[in-house]
């Protein structure tokens, strides 16, 4: 479980400097509800988001969104959906990183399926 969480919030770290980079709007959409309903005990998790998106500066339309499974959860995974290309990508994350389809999945690869996703298309 700790590498699913710490995947993810590299994941996060790479949403962010996409947005910084090509001036898109990083947004915050839902954190664990353990995290807002429970907040007498802490939450053992590196960060208390549950979900983010990329968004177009002008509208707040989202181009692609993410989220990970609660710890609750049975069947765990980081899950990335290009909106208007309508695809829904399943990570998982091992010792070596997130993969995708059993390929690591990088920062730069983020990058080009994030710049496809912009643009409404599948990544190559």
């Amino acid at each position: 479980m700790d590498r699913l969480y710490s995947a993810w919030t590299e994941l996060l770290d790479w949403m962010r400097a996409y947005a910084k980079e090509r001036d898109v709007r990083f947004e915050i959409e839902a954190h664990f509800p353990d995290a807002i309903y429970r907040l007498h005990r802490k939450l053992d998790l590196p960060t208390t988001i549950m979900s983010a998106s990329l968004a177009f500066p002008e509208n707040g339309e989202r181009f692609l969104t993410a989220s990970v499974s609660p710890p609750s959860a049975r069947d765990k995974g980081i899950e990335v959906r290009l909106v208007k290309a309508h695809i829904y990508m399943h990570l998982h994350a091992d010792d070596e990183g997130i993969e995708y389809e059993g390929r690591p999945l990088s920062e730069r690869r983020l990058f080009q399926i994030a710049d496809a996703a912009r643009k409404g298309l599948a990544p190559a």
